[in-house]
């Protein structure tokens, strides 16, 4: 299965710290055909006890094993697994972060669209505000990909390494079209969002650091990332608009129901207006 290049990076990052810690604490290089289960136990505890690295960050480190290694025994590199032997913790239920619609009012006003800049973070901020896109997906659309005569934006290189097509909100139209027409950079670059002096494309770390300052400039006391704004646009899809839980995942591009269903959370208000129905 091909895997989009954030997940590669953090791949890499996994296995270089895995890489570190060997060489600390057993003072050999690790060859991958010398890898024990025991060794990557060992690792794990320490991460676990000793850094506090939370559950889903192990669940996360034991997945980027599983992948390393099954690729190994594929490519016949390996004769055993060890990572198979390999128990990940239960996953705690968590309920999204998400921003209210009066968040987001509030996170765009404090914006400085008089200089293009601040316009096309706006615009990024809006985008992914009525589309749900992953970083990722974001700073890989072309603008080849938004057809305004259809209304209509295909997403490459989602979930899945797939492509699907989601409407065009029409409060996001022309706000797409006066970044195009005033405020992109006169680069030759395919992709959308790109910068100004070198005209590449956007990367996702400027983004979220651009829009973590943003919410702090706003007062949101709440961590923002572009995470975040794809859980807002769910959530608002779900809990405001009462759009099932199918459509959801299709616009978000999930390949599980199951992956949707964190949507399904509920709010101290969302459940006194359902018992205020019983009357």
């Amino acid at each position: 299965m091909n895997r989009s290049g954030e997940t590669i990076k953090g791949y890499e990052k996994d296995l270089s710290q895995f890489h570190r810690y060997y060489l600390s604490q057993w003072k050999v290089e690790p060859f991958v055909d010398e890898i024990e289960t025991h060794h990557l136990r060992t690792f794990l505890r320490f991460l676990s006890e000793e850094k506090n690295y939370k559950t889903n960050s192990i669940i996360r480190m034991i997945a980027t094993f599983r992948s390393f290694f099954r690729f190994l025994e594929r490519e016949e590199y390996i004769q055993k697994n060890p990572s198979n032997r390999l128990q990940a913790p239960k996953k705690p239920e968590s309920i999204p972060k998400y921003l209210t619609k009066e968040e987001i009012e509030r996170l765009l006003s404090v914006i400085n669209q008089d200089k293009d800049k601040g316009k096309r973070i706006y615009t990024i901020i809006q985008t992914l505000r009525y589309t749900g896109l992953s970083i990722s997906e974001l700073t890989n659309l072309k603008i080849e990909d938004v057809n305004f005569e259809e209304a209509s934006i295909t997403v490459w290189h989602g979930k899945g390494d797939k492509y699907r097509i989601i409407p065009l909100h029409p409060e996001l139209a022309p706000i797409l079209q006066e970044y195009l027409e005033n405020a992109r950079p006169k680069v030759s670059s395919p992709y959308f969002f790109v910068t100004k002096k070198m005209g590449t494309k956007m990367t996702p770390g400027y983004i979220r650091l651009t829009i973590h300052k943003i919410a702090e400039e706003a007062g949101i006391t709440k961590n923002v990332t572009p995470h975040v704004l794809r859980h807002s646009f769910a959530t608002s899809l779900y809990k405001d608009h009462g759009v099932d839980l199918l459509r959801i995942g299709k616009l978000l591009g999930h390949a599980s129901p199951r992956a949707t269903s964190i949507y399904t959370h509920t709010t101290p208000d969302h459940l006194r207006e359902a018992l205020e129905k019983l009357s």
